[in-house]
């Protein structure tokens, strides 16, 4: 059976809206399967640019963290420097003041050389007399000889006892660290060496505290404060080698302090103290020095 023209024509149409269809359907699969695919792909673009993000975040952080730790080390390296450059700065401080110290020293035994050797000189020339003497006294007996031997020694030794400032008979004096070695081998006295500054605080030497007040080292004098028995005692214009005396609680015999050196705002010496401690109280010193000794 013949279709008609316009039956045909709407046939076409249809097929060709058919096939039309089919090819935008085709299309738009394909169209989507793509689009999965570049999703897909830029998933894995964005994965591996975080992960490329996060390994560079933590090179910046390692990097950072060895960076604060070269500083810290730096840091470290300027502070031990400073810190020997000080010390370098005191050392030479130290040595600088020793040497000051050293030349006032040997300036200040330059002093008592010269004064021992115009006393020396006078004592050669009273020497020399007394030796013509001698010789006009030939006739002196061997006892005569003997006897005046001893007389000599013992005169040699009251010459190594001095009357200290209280007016009492001191020990044996010694002028230098030899001499104080050969005391402390006697064995009757404890002796403690001192080296006393000028300072606002005293410094202890055994049972005594002693502060500096002043020195005159061109007339070789100087002024102490001293506490004993909780007594403060000043001591003022007193010389080299003088017996500075004092009493202390239970003892009869003094405490003394000698000085060896004078310096300028320093003075070298030992405190003398005695060995043995009485059973009955001792008198104080301020019963038994007269008011001038103060």
């Amino acid at each position: 059976m013949n279709m008609q023209p316009s039956t045909r024509t709407v046939w076409i149409a249809l097929a060709v809206l058919f096939a039309l269809s089919l090819t935008e359907g085709v299309f738009l699969v394909n169209f989507h399967h793509q689009m999965r695919e570049i999703g897909s792909k830029l998933d894995t673009t964005i994965s591996a640019q975080g992960t490329t993000i996060q390994q560079l975040t933590r090179n910046v952080e390692q990097a950072d963290a060895d960076a604060q730790g070269k500083i810290r080390q730096t840091e470290e390296r300027i502070a031990k420097a400073q810190a020997e450059l000080q010390r370098t700065q005191r050392l030479s401080n130290v040595l600088a003041k020793q040497q000051k110290e050293t030349e006032e020293q040997l300036a200040s035994r330059l002093g008592q050389l010269q004064q021992e050797q115009t006393a020396t000189q006078g004592t050669v020339g009273s020497l020399a007399t007394d030796f013509s003497g001698v010789k006009q006294e030939v006739s002196l007996t061997k006892q005569e000889v003997s006897l005046t031997k001893e007389e000599l020694a013992s005169t040699r030794s009251e010459l190594q006892r001095v009357i200290g400032d209280l007016g009492v008979q001191s020990d044996l004096i010694a002028h230098n660290h030899g001499e104080l070695a050969e005391l402390r081998q006697r064995g009757e006295r404890e002796y403690l060496e001192f080296d006393v500054r000028k300072s606002n605080t005293p410094l202890r030497i055994g049972a005594v505290l002693l502060q500096l007040r002043r020195t005159d080292v061109k007339r070789q004098k100087y002024t102490l404060q001293l506490v004993a028995d909780d007594r403060t005692i000043e001591k003022k214009d007193k010389t080299v080698n003088e017996p500075v005396q004092f009493y202390q609680e239970g003892y009869r015999q003094p405490t003394e302090v000698v000085v060896n050196q004078i310096y300028k705002d320093r003075i070298v010496g030992y405190v003398s103290f005695p060995m043995r401690r009485e059973s009955r109280p001792a008198r104080s010193a301020l019963q038994v020095a007269p008011a001038a000794a103060f």
